[in-house]
């Protein structure tokens, strides 16, 4: 059995986001014990989405396409609160994934070995692990030789992506910084406060100008046909009042990326290596900002 006694409360954290932390649903009482009878006998359908709305984690276990799950969640005050554009998105994927749980089983070994990176990596966050090695000598600065730049992930920044999964998203994947706190364009050249998630507004320019602060170089809306000689190039995209995505191009000319505090993933919703972010499938990151030239030893990350 899952939770046994349940909690009079429960704090369920929706798996969407990108650049800032998943936001959480509580609920109590009479809704918490019948979310946790649920959750005691829901089985995860698979998903092929990389990006968005990827199921509901609670006590380490993430969970999707359920529609008893669901119901309770999507119906909570919780949920109501949440803006109108996540609203939307986490409710038409629950419904398409509820409807046909079998919609994505092409992609069960994937979508089970992403779940049991974010269940690793929120255990590993609720006990607040310090591990005493390289990887809690932040920051932790990749290579500015563009050669360098590999998807590679066991041994990108040490393997610290990997092991402090749950600390790094997008912006410090993307600029091949280990921060070990969900980076954010603009904090760390002192654009906001150091507490501020976001830093800035979730527009193109706002986030542009962040990342310029921190050392970024623009380079325009023009997909880069050759690596620059000091540095990688970065993709900027938007989910319009919501969140921010960057990608990242690797020395094969291929585009890497880290959904928030998920793993690393060359491929996108669709499932497809990606030669072009424009043209990617990043949904609900419809808005592509442009890219950005990201020297690593540049930069200033928080």
């Amino acid at each position: 059995m899952f939770l046994r006694p349940c909690p009079a409360i429960l704090v369920v954290q929706a798996l969407v986001f990108s650049s800032s932390r998943n936001p959480t649903l509580t609920l109590t009482g009479s809704s918490a014990a019948a979310l946790c009878r649920a959750y005691a006998v829901a089985e995860p359908a698979p998903s092929c989405r990389v990006l968005g709305f990827r199921g509901w984690l609670l006590n380490g276990r993430a969970i999707r396409g359920d529609k008893a799950v669901d119901a309770l969640l999507l119906s909570s005050a919780a949920f109501a609160g949440l803006s109108p554009a996540l609203r939307s998105h986490i409710a038409k994927e629950s419904g398409r994934l509820s409807a046909n749980r079998t919609a994505d089983a092409h992609c069960e070994a994937a979508s089970r070995a992403a779940d049991a990176a974010d269940e690793a990596a929120s255990r590993m966050a609720a006990a607040d692990v310090v591990h005493g090695g390289i990887c809690d000598r932040v920051p932790l600065v990749g290579p500015d030789d563009p050669t360098r730049v590999h998807f590679d992930v066991a041994h990108d920044a040490e393997g610290c992506f990997v092991t402090d999964q749950g600390k790094n998203n997008c912006y410090d994947y993307a600029t091949d910084i280990l921060t070990n706190t969900f980076a954010q364009p603009g904090r760390g050249s002192g654009v906001c406060r150091k507490t501020a998630r976001p830093c800035v507004p979730n527009t193109c320019d706002d986030v542009r100008k962040a990342a310029e602060s921190d050392g970024l170089v623009w380079h325009g809306n023009a997909l880069p046909d050759a690596l620059p000689a000091a540095g990688h190039y970065v993709s900027l995209h938007i989910w319009p009042q919501s969140n921010f995505h960057w990608l990242r191009m690797d020395a094969d000319k291929f585009w890497s990326h880290k959904p928030g505090g998920s793993p690393v993933r060359n491929v996108d919703n669709s499932g497809r290596l990606i030669n072009d972010p424009a043209r990617a499938d990043v949904s609900p990151w419809s808005n592509h900002c442009g890219y950005m030239l990201a020297r690593p030893s540049n930069l200033t990350l928080y």
